[in-house]
């Protein structure tokens, strides 16, 4: 008997919630190219023109959820190349994917990728990156952050070979912020290859703060290169702003405390310098400034109060004696 679309619906919404799928083996079991789903159910309709549009809307990791639901979902989620124009990494899945992982989640996208985003993958090496842009000519994005096993001659090299004898296209958006061994010459070389001169480098863009989650650009920052020259030690590096109103410059002037992570301490959570303040270091060795501490501690106890609360309700209760 034939299974209706609303039960591969809630079914569905199981998967994507979590319930239904280990995430732990969404990178070892799903991503395998060819292999066959044996969770998904046996549905052979074609899906409903609004949920194929929807789709469209769908993440890496969402999407790998939906193909599980039924043997129909499987072929439309694999088989459609506008899917998979957009390949974003992330946690949780960035700790498992490999390089022949992402070479045949890649392919499914049939030589259209136009932005690959991979964030702290540390299992990505240069050969996989180079089999990516040797078969997708159309890529126009490429952020490769806390990827160390990619070193910045695999990216100079291969940017070098993908920009250059290209009437139109290339990549024009670059972020490389925590990988090592960035020289000038490096750095120069990039802005060239991307068309970024010195007047867009410098026009306006929105402040970068630093904290917990916030290490990197943002996804849909329009500069070319997310690196620049610090400041203070002149290296190639993520520099951040600071939102303490203190520090802001006055008169569009640049900031005293703007700078990399090791010139300037920031606090864990707001992002504000702490070189003239009062800090507090954490058991994780996170600085935080002394009005976010102030608040952690205020965020603890209500939540010991809770738990007090809690256990007293619900917890049992101990009767201890001696006896001689």
């Amino acid at each position: 008997m034939g299974i209706s679309w609303r039960m591969l619906l809630r079914r569905m919404g199981k998967l994507t919630r979590g319930h239904g799928i280990n995430e732990s083996d969404s990178c070892d079991s799903e991503l395998q190219s060819g292999k066959k789903v044996d969770s998904a159910a046996n549905f052979e309709g074609v899906p409903h023109e609004a949920l194929a549009f929807a789709l469209s809307y769908l993440g890496v990791k969402d999407l790998l959820s939906v193909e599980r639901v039924c043997k129909s979902l499987l072929s439309t989620v694999r088989g459609d190349p506008l899917l998979w124009m957009t390949i974003h990494i992330d946690q949780p899945l960035n700790e498992r994917i490999t390089d022949d992982v992402l070479v045949q989640l890649a392919s499914r996208a049939q030589g259209n990728l136009q932005c690959l985003s991979l964030v702290e993958c540390p299992k990505i090496t240069d050969d996989g990156l180079r089999h990516i842009l040797e078969t997708n000519p159309r890529l126009s994005k490429l952020c490769v952050p806390g990827c160390t096993r990619i070193s910045i001659e695999c990216i100079v090299n291969s940017m070098r070979a993908y920009n250059c004898n290209k009437d139109v296209g290339g990549i024009k958006h670059l972020r490389i912020g925590g990988l090592y061994g960035v020289h000038h010459e490096h750095f120069e070389e990039l802005k060239l290859l991307l068309g970024a001169d010195q007047k867009k480098l410098g026009s306006y863009h929105k402040p970068h703060f630093y904290h917990r989650g916030n290490f990197y650009l943002p996804y849909d920052d329009d500069r070319a290169i997310d690196i620049e020259m610090c400041p203070r030690c002149e290296k190639f590096r993520l520099v951040y702003d600071c939102p303490a109103e203190g520090c802001r410059g006055k008169d569009k002037s640049p900031q005293v405390c703007r700078g990399c992570t090791l010139c300037i301490a920031r606090c864990a959570q707001c992002g504000r310098c702490i070189n003239d303040t009062e800090f507090e270091e954490t058991f994780c060795l996170e600085l935080l400034c002394s009005d976010c501490f102030k608040q952690l501690q205020k965020y603890q106890d209500k939540l010991d109060k809770k738990v007090d609360q809690y256990g007293a309700l619900h917890g049992p209760s101990y009767h201890f004696g001696l006896h001689g």
